[in-house]
């Protein structure tokens, strides 16, 4: 948005090559935690968190998702850059990706099967509507009794703490943005609220795994403690409990859905027209290079049209 081509290629670069890391150390380290249970002789699976709420990760929104860590908009903007440089054999790939993520998508389908061959006139642009709303889902942590294995294969059930998603009310997404006399469609490309849901749901057997393993290194302290005398393990119990708390950092400033729009407009001023979730909402704004994209954030009743920025 800066027009810094050479920046924006090293992190559209480094995007790609953090999905393959992420993808490699998820699996290495599920795998770390299996060999270690087994050490422990701790065979604890999904299906012994009596109480907790799986059926919202097992929602179709979110097992239909490739996986929580790539998102469609990421790579539909990198199709978007590489037509702007004027470089289509490297926009395809960005709009191929974009669409094994969002396959139902018209946009990304018209942006793959345009590209190369969408060249605004002298006094067009190509625009890209980025449209963000709402806000992402919150971590909360909620404790679930878990039995434990101890010696002589005897079961002891003890509360843990695992991580919870908790949603804000969902972000309202305009149907259509009404400009120069278009009705453009806009679509939802990445759902972060749906995305965190499937990151949790592949996560939860490490997490359990490795809730239920710290359990057992605690308990063990906890008996040693014990044997030492009252203050001991009273104190040893409670420093126990208080460290017993899910992950619940997170990024609440992201938005929970991420949706384009797109059109070849006249450059000028224009009127861009658009229903909120508190009424219709209309603003001018400046379109004056042959590329243009321009931000929109909708927080609740309140609307944000950022300055188009021109990348080319």
């Amino acid at each position: 948005m800066q027009g810094n081509y050479d920046h924006a290629r090293v992190e559209m670069k480094k995007t790609y090559e953090r999905e393959k890391l992420i993808e490699s150390f998820r699996e290495q380290e599920y795998d770390k935690l299996q060999d270690e249970g087994k050490k422990q002789e701790i065979t604890a699976s999904v299906k012994d968190m009596k109480g907790y709420p799986m059926a919202e990760l097992d929602a179709p929104e979110v097992t239909d998702l490739k996986n929580g860590f790539q998102t469609a908009f990421a790579h539909y903007l990198a199709g978007y850059f590489f037509e702007v440089t004027g470089e289509p054999s490297l926009a395809e790939p960005g709009y191929r990706n974009a669409l094994q993520l969002a396959p139902k998508s018209k946009i990304v389908q018209a942006g793959l099967r345009e590209v190369g061959r969408r060249k605004p006139g002298a006094k067009e642009s190509d625009v890209l509507f980025v449209i963000e709303s709402g806000f992402a889902p919150s971590w909360k942590s909620i404790t679930i009794p878990i039995p434990i294995p101890r010696e002589k294969g005897r079961l002891v059930v003890t509360p843990l703490s695992f991580p919870l998603l908790k949603a804000e009310s969902p972000g309202f997404v305009p149907p259509t943005l009404k400009v120069a006399g278009k009705q453009l469609p806009v679509e939802t490309l990445s759902n972060i609220d749906f995305m965190a849901r499937r990151m949790l749901k592949d996560q939860m057997p490490g997490i359990l795994l490795r809730t239920v393993i710290r359990a057992v290194v605690k308990s063990v302290a906890q008996e040693q403690a014990n044997k030492g005398g009252v203050v001991l393990g009273l104190a040893a119990n409670i420093a126990s409990a208080v460290s017993e708390q899910a992950d619940d950092r997170s990024w609440r400033t992201l938005p929970e859905r991420i949706s384009i729009a797109r059109a070849t407009l006249p450059q000028g001023t224009q009127s861009i027209e658009f229903q909120t979730g508190s009424g219709s909402f209309k603003k001018e704004v400046e379109i004056s290079q042959r590329f243009t994209i321009i931000p929109v954030r909708l927080t609740g009743g309140a609307v944000y049209v950022g300055r188009p920025h021109t990348p080319g």
